[in-house]
C-alpha cells in the first residue's frame, strides 16, 4: 500500500475522533446518493463505459507502490546485452520466456527475429504512444471526477435548502435541517480533494515515470541492435536510471567480468 493512503486513513480517523459524538451528523444517505450517484452519472455521460468501469482498478494502482521495478528492468537489460554479445540472437531468444514486462519482451523479440533499427523504433514508439494515450484518458477521467463531486455536493445542498425554505412553520428545526443540508457540500468537497484529485495526480506521476523508463528501454534496445558493447549499455543505464539501480548495474558488471576471466585461457 502506498504511504499516502496510510496518511489519508490516519487523517480521517483522527478527524472523526475529534468530531466526537456529533460525528453522526455527518452521515446522510441522501447526500451520498446525490454526490456519488450524480458524479458517476456525469462521468458515464462524459467517457466510454469501458473506461468508467476501470475506476476501481485504476484507483488500486494509484494506492499501490511504484508500478514498475526499475532495478529488475535494469538487471534484465544488462543480462540481455551480455547474452546477445556472447551468443548472438539465438542466445537472446532463450531469455525471452523469463522476461515479465511485455513491452521490453517485444523489443528484444524484434532483435532476436532480425528486425532492423527503423522497424524496431517505429513499432516500439507506436506502442508507447498507445500506452501514453490510455494513461491520459484515465487521468483526465479522475480530474473530471474531482470537478463533478463538489458541484454535485452544492446541488444536493441547494435541493435540501429549497425544501427547508418552503416549510418554515417550525423554526426550532431549521438549524438542524440546514446543518444536514450542508452535508452534501461536505461530501462533494471531501471526496474530490481527498480521493479523486489525489488519485489523478498519482496516476500522472506514475505515467510520467513509466514513459521515461520505457523511452530508456527503446534507446537501450536500439543500442543493442546496433551492436553496442555491454560496457556501453551499462554506462548508459547508469546515467539514465536513478541512483538505487547503480548497485545492480555494478554487480552485473562484476559478475560478467568474472565469467570472462574464468573463460579466458591461461597464459603459457
Amino acid at each position: 500500500m502506498h504511504f499516502g493512503v496510510v496518511v489519508l486513513i490516519v487523517f480521517i480517523l483522527v478527524a472523526l475522533a475529534a468530531q466526537g459524538p456529533s460525528v453522526s451528523g455527518l452521515l446522510s444517505s441522501h447526500a451520498a446518493l446525490i454526490v456519488i450517484g450524480g458524479t458517476l452519472a456525469a462521468t458515464f455521460m462524459s467517457y466510454p463505459a469501458k473506461l468508467v468501469f476501470r475506476i476501481p482498478r485504476l484507483s488500486l494502482e494509484a494506492m499501490q507502490a511504484d508500478k514498475m521495478e526499475v532495478t529488475a528492468i535494469a538487471a534484465t537489460l544488462i543480462q540481455a546485452s551480455d547474452r546477445l554479445r556472447a551468443s548472438g540472437a539465438s542466445g537472446l531468444q532463450g531469455q525471452l520466456k523469463q522476461i515479465k514486462d511485455p513491452f521490453l519482451k517485444r523489443g528484444l523479440q524484434y532483435i532476436a527475429e532480425g528486425f532492423d533499427a527503423k522497424e524496431i523504433q517505429d513499432l516500439m514508439e507506436a506502442e508507447l504512444s498507445g500506452i501514453r494515450s490510455r494513461h491520459r484518458h484515465g487521468i483526465a477521467m479522475f480530474e473530471s471526477l474531482g470537478g463533478y463531486s463538489p458541484t454535485l455536493g452544492i446541488m444536493g445542498t441547494v435541493m435540501s435548502m429549497v425544501g427547508i425554505l418552503s416549510n418554515l412553520d417550525n423554526p426550532d428545526k431549521i438549524g438542524p435541517e440546514i446543518a444536514n443540508a450542508m452535508v452534501a457540500t461536505f461530501y462533494g468537497v471531501a471526496v474530490a480533494n481527498l480521493f479523486w484529485i489525489p488519485v489523478a495526480n498519482r496516476l500522472k506521476k506514475l505515467s510520467e515515470e513509466e514513459m521515461r523508463l520505457r523511452s530508456i528501454m527503446i534507446d537501450i534496445v536500439l543500442a543493442m541492435q546496433a551492436g553496442a558493447n555491454p560496457r556501453t549499455i551499462r554506462e548508459r543505464l547508469r546515467a539514465a536510471l536513478p541512483p538505487e539501480t547503480r548497485k545492480v548495474i555494478s554487480e552485473g558488471k562484476s559478475r560478467r567480468t568474472a565469467q570472462l576471466e574464468m573463460a579466458a585461457p591461461e597464459a603459457e
